[in-house]
């Protein structure tokens, strides 16, 4: 039988099946004594290749990929394999469906199914999409013949060796890789989100060890290995990338999760620059790896991975790994709509699972799996997004301050999850506030996670160029995140920060000092202008009526630069002297504030004042903030969610049901709101997680709506349940924590 009668005799066939048990769940052997020669059957023994369908997250097609069962798989169902995720070169990337066989040519596969190999992994085998690259030689020119067969007796013979003509020189490592691309182009990296998936369905199918996941590659494959190591280091018990090489950029997360690895290189390779392996192992070492092996075959050719995976080490060295797995409990929120925030898409009736901090499955409910022994929340018509950030937000320090309560801190990292926060980005450190960071990110203490700016750089703290460097690389060293300006500082003390901060890796934002002026806080490199400062200033908004026209050339300088901005327009326009002071009197949040910060917010109200307060023209200068903001936003300006919150009248996370309604009435769309506080967010901080959307892999911090927020944000003032990274808080956890924080409130007040 040839390839397309195959072909067109098994489409026929998965179609009908498909109507009946859907596309992921649908598991058939259709490699029987076909396409590529047989499989022994009739024993329980005997190895098995199977095709498993799916649908692609890149572009919705129906795919296929390969799962092989090794000999003895169906003996002992009690019995948990390793699985062995195998991405491929280049040349064999295709359609997924009859092209999906040229995974074949190369690897673990070739050597377990057309070399009859005992190897005792589940084999996992995708097929990356082609993109751009069908016009290249040796893909236009590849033919169906190249495919090799399994032979009914006997093996056939392995193909030659690439000829090692290129001669042997002494590497040369490279110092600086900063211009090197950390990936090639249209690589394994776009298809992340259906690698993910399909291992969660390998996983859900089959008998599979949780402790035992390998990942391997050739070429291409080979920087797909460390792309997916580096954004998923617990996942993988250890990988083995092949003639591919990591760039330092992905090596921390690595190092961090003490992810065991060989690398093989080859002396001779005219492909890949071997000279490029030894700045990323380098770095590994420096970050204090040490399960690391790397091996150059130096008189291999680019093929060095038939020699790689001809041999028998690299198979014991991989089962030999194994990560604790202390807990794999499964969480699913099923029959709920998604707003994943890669697009304003509603994908209707999912499934999305959950494991620890991660998201590691989404599907449709009809073809997700469901495990065995996981935890369900119904989702049936309800919309599940993902958490919210406020992006100017402000915890108080582990120590007590102020006289406030001494719960007040618990207090205000719960009422941020209430609000439906699941990140903040502090913006004024305080000692002992990145032990704070840890005990939440570890589990001690319940809240959001944290990313924080460290103490205020203003003109008490700061009075020379060298000391305002020197404080830099003290905030870098001690591990803050980004650094806090204030107001008053001088232009070459804020230029000194600027060029320090750049050296040292590490981002400012904040306020825009007089002296400095929004221009050069622009040009300079502050990451965000939170309030808007410096833009009314420079435009005499305060008392005068301001045109788009008046605002267009800062507009395009902003966006030129790249610089986001946190409006923060709820509060500002309290503090500016135009709101609606009974309005701010009966908000019903302030139950939860105690009375100190109640008292000295009523004072504010009282006698107003200050630098940013505007008196009678207040309502002028709200007006064009607002504008402002509109035009940023039409602009493709970055807009990030903030409120300043605990600042006056803003109670944490709650304060967001103050601050929409200001976008929304800057023109800003629902969609692009809850962007500004999602996956804008998580962008923002990409080099630190990933979260911030609704798929696999990202951070599991979602929110759980009775309504949806594309239509009416008021639907995120009072979630059905929060999940900060992946603990989950029902809407009767969060109203008795509210309750219990009201009633702390008021007997704190009684005499």
């Amino acid at each position: 039988m040839n390839i397309a009668v195959w072909f067109t005799l098994s489409l026929l066939q998965s179609i009908q099946m498909k109507k009946a048990m859907g596309w992921i769940a649908w598991f058939t052997v259709l490699l029987s004594w076909g396409c590529i020669g047989g499989a022994t059957s009739g024993h329980n023994t005997a190895a098995k290749l199977l095709r498993a369908e799916y649908q692609s997250t890149i572009d919705n097609s129906a795919r296929q990929y390969f799962v092989y069962l090794p000999a003895g798989y169906q003996d002992n169902t009690d019995k948990k394999w390793p699985v062995l995720l195998f991405l491929h070169g280049n040349g064999e990337r295709g359609n997924g469906q009859d092209e999906l066989d040229y995974t074949l040519i190369h690897g673990p596969l070739y050597e377990a199914w057309i070399q009859k190999r005992d190897l005792p992994f589940i084999i996992v085998v995708p097929q990356l999409h082609m993109f751009n690259m069908g016009q290249l030689p040796y893909i236009a020119n590849r033919s169906p013949a190249d495919i090799p067969k399994r032979l009914l007796a006997g093996v056939p013979p392995r193909p030659d060796m690439f000829p090692s003509v290129k001669p042997i020189v002494p590497a040369e490592p490279v110092a600086d890789m900063s211009a090197v691309p950390p990936l090639l182009p249209d690589g394994w990296e776009r298809a992340e989100q259906d690698l993910l998936a399909i291992l969660q369905n390998v996983q859900a199918n089959y008998h599979t060890d949780a402790s035992r996941l390998y990942l391997t590659g050739i070429s291409y494959g080979g920087f797909g290995s460390w792309f997916m190591a580096s954004r998923h280091p617990q996942l993988f018990a250890a990988f083995a990338p092949v003639v591919g090489w990591g760039h330092p950029d992905l090596m921390p997360p690595i190092a961090k999760a003490q992810t065991p690895l060989w690398v093989f290189a080859a002396g001779r390779d005219s492909a890949i620059n071997k000279n490029y392996f030894y700045p990323g192992i380098e770095t590994l070492r420096q970050l204090g790896h040490d399960k690391v092996r790397f091996s150059m075959l130096e008189q291999a050719e680019h093929d060095a991975w038939r020699q790689v995976y001809a041999g028998e080490d690299v198979y014991h060295w991989l089962l030999a790994q194994q990560k604790p797995v202390a807990d794999t409990a499964i969480t699913v929120f099923d029959q709920v709509h998604v707003l994943p925030m890669d697009s304003d898409k509603l994908l209707r009736n999912q499934r999305v699972l959950v494991q620890g901090d991660r998201i590691i499955a989404v599907g449709p409910a009809a073809e997700l799996a469901l495990p065995d022994g996981a935890t369900l929340i119904d989702g049936a018509g309800r919309y599940l997004m993902p958490g919210l950030a406020e992006m100017h937000g402000h915890v108080p320090p582990l120590a007590d301050f102020s006289g406030m309560p001494a719960r007040y801190l618990d207090d205000v990292l719960t009422l941020y999850l209430a609000g439906g926060v699941t990140t903040v980005r502090g913006m004024l450190g305080h000692d002992q506030q990145l032990r704070l960071k840890q005990d939440i990110a570890s589990g001690k203490r319940l809240g959001p996670t944290l990313y924080l700016a460290g103490p205020s750089f203003n003109q008490h703290k700061v009075t020379t160029a060298e000391q305002a460097r020197e404080r830099v690389r003290q905030h870098k060293q001690q591990g803050w995140d980004l650094l806090k300006i204030h107001p008053g500082l001088s232009l070459a003390q804020y230029q000194a920060i600027a060029a320090e901060a750049k050296q040292q890796g590490i981002d400012f934002a904040g306020h825009v000092p007089e002296a400095v002026g929004i221009e050069q806080a622009i040009l300079l490199g502050s990451r965000t202008i939170d309030h808007l400062d410096g833009y009314m200033a420079a435009l005499g908004g305060f008392d005068k009526v301001l045109t788009a026209a008046d605002m267009a050339p800062l507009v395009a300088l902003s966006k030129q630069h790249n610089v986001a901005v946190v409006p923060t327009q709820a509060l500002w326009r309290t503090i500016i002297g135009a709101s609606d002071l009974a309005q701010l009197l009966r908000y019903d949040e302030l139950k939860y504030m105690p009375a100190g910060v109640l008292a000295g917010w009523q004072r504010y109200l009282q006698q107003p004042g200050g630098a940013y307060y505007s008196g009678k023209t207040a309502a002028l200068h709200a007006q064009n903030r607002q504008l402002l903001l509109r035009e940023l936003h039409n602009a493709g300006v970055t807009i990030l969610m903030g409120t300043d919150a605990p600042q006056l009248y803003s109670v944490p996370g709650l304060s967001l049901r103050r601050e929409l309604p200001e976008m929304a009435a800057a023109g800003i769309s629902n969609y692009d709101i809850l962007r500004s506080g999602t996956v804008l967010v998580g962008e923002y901080f990409a080099d630190k997680d990933r979260f911030g959307q609704v798929k696999a892999g990202q951070r599991a911090d979602l929110l759980l709506l009775d309504a949806n927020p594309l239509q009416d944000l008021t639907a995120l003032y009072h979630p059905a349940g929060v999940m900060v990274r992946g603990q989950w808080l029902n809407r009767a956890t969060l109203d008795s924590k509210l309750a219990d924080i009201a009633a702390a409130r008021l007997a704190e007040n009684q005499p």
